[in-house]
């Protein structure tokens, strides 16, 4: 197996599937990272280079090559590997989970947070699926789980419209908010494709959106809701209320938005075969993502580091520091995802981010895309009162300057890589 771009977050937990199944595996990756590391020390050959020399050698006819579309196409090893005719991660990803009973989670933010809740709850019955997950699920510290039965439990992402590889068993749509617009030619595109993927589901689909034909979540008298929602230190306590059942519960993950994550999660476990009250004890026992609302320091300084890079995503983050810190002074640093998202929502990034005290952007994480000209940090910032550009070299002491109590590190790039010396700083 040859995976290029071995060390993304979907690429890593196929990579990890094969290794687990015994299978050699090869990848490339353009910088080492946790993630890589932890795969060369589970089994796989990775290379950081262009060099041809490293490959081992294995024939075309005997090799499956597995490539993420953030590669460029200009890479010396992708143009290496067209003999042996390389598949999208999407295209394997369904190979595999249209295979077995697949259980599909898609939307345009919460995936991560309902897949993981969703493993959680199945495993805590018993039920043993397998499953591919979009972060680090804090329990386990994998984005990976091998499992003995049946079940599959993946992450359909709209991008690419990657999610029409795949044909679930059930299934469930978290929210429908526009994003990848040089994906989608608008709104109307982007529901068309989430249309189709309900039409590809052989059993319910869950949603608190307005899709057609689904099972909805999340208001009174829907399939599944929560009512009496209360913050308490970080957490929040509820009533579940699915088939009948009335049932308090507790959710260790902050936000409002997570609550309802989590009733998408009891509705798909349910479907599975896990009993309501099963539901209500295992969530309490939910430990969470990293990167998703994760606190790394709580004490006369909160640290907490968000993988938020929508303006829908930081509102929902914002609301919930809202709540749980009324009275502080935040501090928000954030990097910006792609060039075509800082262009295409300017506007709610500008109204999102001035919601904190201080404001500190990085220069924009270009992943897959090339600059595009008058879009950067600096034209951001100039729309947000009091906020800077910042860089890795004075970073730390900027946000020190600020004397917030509440730090944000925000952001789907590398920006998690300033988590560790800002705790320290701030210690």
């Amino acid at each position: 197996m040859v995976f290029l771009g071995i060390g993304g977050i979907g690429m890593s937990a196929l990579a990890r599937h094969y290794l687990r199944l015994g299978s050699a595996v090869f990848g490339y990756d353009k910088s080492r990272t946790s993630i890589t590391s932890a795969l060369e020390l589970e089994g796989a050959q990775i290379c950081y280079t262009e060099e041809l020399s490293e490959y081992p050698g294995w024939r075309p006819e005997e090799t499956t090559v597995i490539y993420t579309p953030a590669v460029p196409k200009k890479l010396a090893w992708f143009n290496f590997f067209k003999a042996y005719s390389p598949i999208k991660r999407s295209q394997a990803l369904g190979l595999i989970a249209n295979a077995r009973k697949c259980i599909a989670i898609a939307g345009t933010h919460g995936k991560t947070s309902a897949s993981s809740m969703l493993v959680h709850l199945m495993d805590q019955a018993g039920l043993d699926p397998t499953a591919f997950i979009g972060g680090i699920m804090t329990q386990t510290g994998t984005n990976y789980r091998l499992g003995n039965s049946d079940f599959i439990i993946v992450e359909a992402d709209e991008f690419d419209r990657s999610l029409l590889y795949l044909k679930p068993w059930a299934s469930a749509v978290t929210t429908i908010d526009e994003d990848h617009l040089d994906i989608y030619s608008n709104k109307k595109d982007l529901l068309d494709t989430f249309d189709a993927f309900v039409e590809q589901t052989n059993g319910p689909t869950f949603t608190g959106s307005t899709l057609d034909r689904t099972t909805q979540v999340g208001s009174p008298e829907n399939h599944c809701w929560a009512s009496d929602i209360q913050p308490q230190q970080g957490a929040y306590s509820f009533i579940i209320h699915l088939e009948g059942h009335a049932l308090q519960t507790r959710l260790h993950m902050p936000g409002r938005h997570n609550v309802y994550n989590a009733l998408l999660a009891a509705s798909l476990a349910h479907h599975a075969g896990v009993s309501p009250e099963q539901i209500a004890r295992s969530l309490p026992l939910f430990k969470g993502i990293k990167r998703r609302f994760e606190f790394h320091l709580q004490g006369a300084h909160v640290l907490i580091e968000d993988y938020a890079h929508h303006p829908t995503e930081i509102k929902s983050l914002m609301d919930s520091i809202d709540e749980l810190y009324p009275n502080e002074k935040v501090c928000l640093l954030f990097q910006p995802h792609l060039y075509s998202r800082t262009r295409d929502f300017m506007d709610g990034f500008v109204q999102q981010l001035s919601r904190a005290e201080y404001c500190l952007l990085l220069p924009i994480y270009a992943a897959r895309e090339e600059p595009i000209a008058g879009v950067n940090s600096q034209v951001l910032a100039s729309s947000i009162i009091g906020a800077k550009v910042v860089h890795e070299f004075d970073l730390i002491a900027k946000v020190k300057h600020t004397q917030a109590s509440v730090i944000l590190v925000v952001g789907a790039g590398d920006v998690g890589d300033f988590v560790s010396p800002l705790k320290e700083a701030l210690s």
